[in-house]
């Protein structure tokens, strides 16, 4: 019994060792591969990869490319074709149809530029300043409790646009993270309920604050500050190059 043990154990020390030593040599032959020279690679092509690699140039050449520029741009994919193809991964099935292929190189796909946090905060501030503003304009002119106009300020509308703004951001960049990078419900709930909290005890405290800090509008200014904000988010946006659509 403890012979028999013994031997597996053994056995299963070898399939490790020659595990292990096939790696390495995968290792060092794909680092010789991709220290090669292009040319050298080409002479190592199968024919099946070899006939890819000369249609993949025809197109290239129909699209407009120049000679020197489509071997350039197949010279660069020969480390990964030759690499692939010892493992027996042909090219048309590492990179699809030649046709797509040429594509993807004729028009490259551009990467999408990551928003900042701030310029998010900013664009998301600024479109509810709009909206805010034309909810303003609308008590301006239904509400005529003077009470209350230290609540709907321009100050109180920009700190108020610049809260939520910053707050909902946040909310969608965890909302948009995979659900393992995701903070639980009940604390993205917990930071929600105390921002709202924040919002409400900052209304009560600027009926507090004189008017003259903390101006009002009348009906009309606030839809025409509403106007020139959303203009004014539309150019931020072409200027950072922001693309999603936010909330809205």
């Amino acid at each position: 019994m403890a012979d028999d043990l013994r031997e597996k154990n053994k056995e299963a020390v070898e399939k490790q060792k020659v595990t292990a030593a096939k790696k390495l040599k995968q290792a060092e032959t794909t680092e010789q591969i991709y220290a090669a020279k292009p040319d050298d690679l080409r002479s190592q092509l199968s024919n099946k990869n070899e006939e890819y690699v000369f249609k993949l140039n025809k197109y290239l050449l129909d699209d407009g490319f120049k000679e020197d520029e489509a071997k350039e741009a197949i010279d660069k994919m020969m480390p990964e074709i030759v690499d692939n193809q010892i493992k027996g991964v042909p090219a048309n099935q590492l990179y699809g149809p030649v046709t797509k292929k040429a594509g993807e190189i004729v028009h490259p796909a551009k990467k999408v530029k990551k928003t900042p946090f701030w310029a998010s905060s900013v664009d998301n501030s600024l479109l509810f300043f709009a909206l805010f503003g034309l909810l303003y304009g609308v008590v301006a002119f239904t509400n005529k409790n003077s009470s209350t106009s230290n609540q709907t300020g321009i100050i109180t509308l920009i700190i108020l646009s610049g809260m939520w703004g910053t707050l909902l951001t946040w909310f969608n960049i965890q909302m948009k993270k995979p659900k393992k990078e995701r903070p639980g419900w009940g604390i993205t709930i917990g930071y929600l309920a105390v921002g709202l909290m924040l919002m409400f005890v900052f209304l009560g405290a600027m009926t507090f604050v004189p008017a003259t800090i903390n101006p009002s509008l009348n009906g009309i200014g606030y839809f025409i500050v509403a106007v020139v904000v959303y203009g004014i988010r539309f150019g931020f946006r072409r200027y950072m190059g922001i693309h999603d659509r936010g909330f809205f």
